[in-house]
């Protein structure tokens, strides 16, 4: 493993500027790897900016690379395209404001990828093509404030999906396209006033979803439908004040409901008794 920060090492001059730095970034991970083990990279809390093309072509057996907390802005299409063996990515912590068009299609065997506490605004449809045995996403902590549509379609094995404090005010009806596999949602911490009928139907395997700290006003059965393997559901701390009867109608293995913090007059008893278990917190 390559461990540590910037602090009191000496940089050998490679030139100023945008293509000295790419120079500096491009030699410390392909001419020293032979300080890195055949299967780790770990190179966090440094000053990288960006990830040029090719960057991992002298380590094709690398396993996890772990960039977190650099000040990382821009990532090129090719970067990634001599990483096939690539298990584990963790972006986290930078300054990448877009995801390149097809950046990841070479991590054919990726399973966690990292890209939290950035500046990511929008994903486009083809960003993940490729990445057909990703099993964990984490984007909380972004500038998201829109989910198009089939923004994770290429995602078919994707377990773990979180967005967690962004600024998501609109969910396409088809965003969640290709998720079969999903077993976790988390949509904590965004500005959520809507969600439209059919929205969680391509994501039928989902176990738990968390909404707390959104704008909801209610929920209805229409927007749960498709939820027929939901267990765990968390709408706290949102501007709830009331909840239709049948508004579990399609969350037949529901166990635990979590609605504290809404503004809630009363709750129905038919409601209730659709809840198996009867945990309502």
């Amino acid at each position: 493993q390559v461990q540590g920060s910037s602090r009191g090492r000496t940089t050998p001059s490679t030139g100023t500027g945008t293509l000295g730095f790419k120079i500096r970034t491009s030699f410390f991970l392909q001419h020293f790897a032979f300080f890195i083990s055949d299967l780790h990279i770990k190179c966090s809390e440094n000053l990288l900016q960006e990830l040029p093309d090719n960057i991992l072509i002298s380590v094709p057996k690398i396993e996890s690379v772990n960039l977190e907390r650099n000040s990382i802005k821009s990532i090129q299409p090719q970067a990634f395209s001599s990483a096939s063996r690539l298990m584990l990515l963790n972006l986290h912590g930078n300054q990448i404001s877009s995801l390149p068009s097809k950046g990841f299609k070479d991590l054919l065997n990726l399973r966690f990828l990292m890209l939290g506490q950035n500046l990511i605004s929008s994903l486009k449809s083809d960003i993940f093509i490729g990445m057909r045995n990703l099993s964990d996403l984490d984007l909380p902590m972004n500038l998201l404030s829109t989910l198009p549509p089939n923004a994770f379609k290429p995602l078919v094995a994707l377990k773990v999906l979180d967005l967690a404090m962004n600024r998501i005010q609109r969910i396409s009806p088809k965003a969640f396209t290709g998720l079969e596999e999903l077993l976790f949602l988390n949509l904590d911490n965004n500005v959520l006033k809507n969600i439209q009928p059919g929205t969680f139907k391509p994501v039928s395997s989902l176990e738990m979803l968390v909404l707390d700290n959104n704008l909801l006003p209610t929920l209805t059965a229409s927007s749960l439908e498709g939820l027929s393997n939901l267990q765990e559901l968390y709408v706290r701390s949102n501007e709830m004040e009331r909840l239709p009867a049948d508004v579990f109608r399609h969350t037949p293995k529901l166990t635990q409901v979590a609605l504290s913090g809404n503004r809630l007059h009363n709750i129905d008893g038919n409601m209730l008794a659709i809840v198996r278990g009867n945990t309502i917190v």
